[in-house]
């Protein structure tokens, strides 16, 4: 909400300031890469000093960061990332250049912070109060949650008041089934022991609608194009940048630079255009913040 809020503020503020007309101005050349100013004793400064930032990613989590064999990075994530490296070392041709990429995965992300050995993380960090206790969080770069996908004839579920009495596949060893219950008790919940089984159950008619993460049903979805995401989400994550926390200042103005340059990206449209490139031909929507 606080990040909405700055991205409608900086909005209102720009169509606020009155447009004059101004003759154009003579070509000067090819504009110079300069790098962008900061503070001595800012960490961005310092990032600048060593020539490289390091930026910790997963390996293989479409549509979010994705590798191939010959180790070109893609993916949401990644191009977030290197959008980044170019607000603190200036435009690059590669912006690969300038970044060190740090493979990462759900048990090291944020051990890579606390031992230094990442400046930034951008691996699906869903904020907790536990999370925010271990390293410093960002605003949100990107909401998502658990949903529900039916079958694309299916014309009576909608939202999720449209459960009552329909039967919802899960996976088993995950909190979805308590999440749907408690969003609608009179669902009934069928725990299966792969997503790619209860695919099959819905495309037998044996349970009415699939449960579980907005990643997962969008892969779903792209293996049977006979389906589709309906409803509200059942639940909700906030994916943030993790940083390390500062000690004696050394992180001096870090987080603050990383909102303002977010709600930057989103308001100058750099977001949007980047969820459009690499999630909305899988999610087949269009989003231009993260919420």
């Amino acid at each position: 909400m606080r990040l909405r809020l700055l991205v409608v503020t900086g909005l209102l503020v720009a169509s606020c300031i009155p447009q004059q007309s101004q003759p154009s101005p003579a070509p000067t050349g090819r504009p110079t890469d300069a790098r962008p100013r900061f503070e001595l004793a800012s960490y961005m400064y310092a990032l600048q000093t060593k020539g490289k930032i390091r930026i910790g990613v997963l390996g293989k989590a479409p549509p979010f960061a994705t590798s191939d064999p010959s180790g070109a990075r893609g993916g949401f994530e990644i191009d977030l990332g290197r959008e980044l490296a170019q607000a603190i070392f200036g435009p690059q041709r590669n912006p690969d250049a300038v970044i060190e990429w740090i493979a990462v995965d759900r048990t090291t992300a944020v051990s890579s912070l606390t031992t230094a050995q990442a400046d930034v993380v951008l691996a699906r960090l869903a904020v907790t109060p536990e999370l925010a206790a271990a390293v410093d969080l960002s605003d949100p770069y990107f909401v998502t949650g658990e949903r529900i996908l039916i079958r694309s004839t299916n014309d009576e579920i909608k939202d999720l008041p449209d459960l009552d009495g329909k039967t919802v596949c899960v996976t088993q060893g995950t909190s979805v089934g308590d999440d749907v219950d408690e969003a609608n008790a009179f669902a009934k919940t069928l725990a299966l022991d792969t997503y790619a089984s209860c695919l099959q159950a819905l495309q037998k008619g044996q349970v009415d609608a699939i449960a579980a993460d907005e990643p997962t049903l969008w892969d779903l979805s792209k293996q049977d194009q006979n389906t589709r995401l309906v409803g509200r989400r059942v639940t909700t994550e906030r994916y943030a940048i993790g940083a390390k926390k500062s000690a004696s200042n050394d992180r001096e103005g870090f987080i603050g630079f990383l909102n303002s340059w977010l709600v930057t990206q989103i308001v100058i449209g750099t977001w949007g255009r980047l969820y459009e490139k690499d999630i909305s031909p899988i999610s087949q929507d269009r989003r231009s913040t993260p919420d």
